[in-house]
């Protein structure tokens, strides 16, 4: 009985196996493509660390905070968001995902169609993945 429940706590403290973490990472890149959809700002907030920065492709760069009271005030409203071509390499604790990502969204009044290449930076904190850091180039 303690060989399986030590075995149980190793399991949950140290993630799943490969697979398992990359699917686990594929559902929170699409968690954040509904959030956005859905202008779910709480959804958003709990995707990202608390360190969390992004790097537009306008070479801005924005915390946390920035990114979600964005998303709450209604300053950015998605009508479309989609990833793909996701390329996702496992370290341990910490993934790098690389894909595409296409969107429509109104920002203070203006809409804008984008298409890019993004990266994003994930570690694993007390058993939970998190992004740590994203950064989007526009795709021409």
């Amino acid at each position: 009985m303690k060989t399986c429940l030590f075995v149980l706590l190793f399991v949950t403290l140290c993630g799943g196996t490969p697979a398992e973490d990359e699917a686990a990472i594929r559902a929170l890149e699409a968690k954040w493509d509904t959030a956005n959809l859905h202008g779910d700002a709480d959804a958003l907030n709990s995707l990202f660390a608390d360190s969390f920065l992004m790097t537009d492709s306008d070479g801005v760069v924005r915390q946390k905070s920035e990114v979600v009271a964005e998303l709450k005030s209604g300053r950015i409203r998605y009508k479309a968001a989609k990833s793909d071509e996701l390329r996702i390499v496992l370290h341990g604790d910490a993934a790098v995902v690389s894909g595409r990502w296409t969107g429509t969204y109104i920002h203070n009044g203006q809409t804008t169609n984008l298409r890019e290449r993004f990266t994003n930076f994930y570690v694993r904190v007390n058993g939970q993945w998190r992004c740590v850091a994203s950064h989007g180039s526009n795709l021409r």
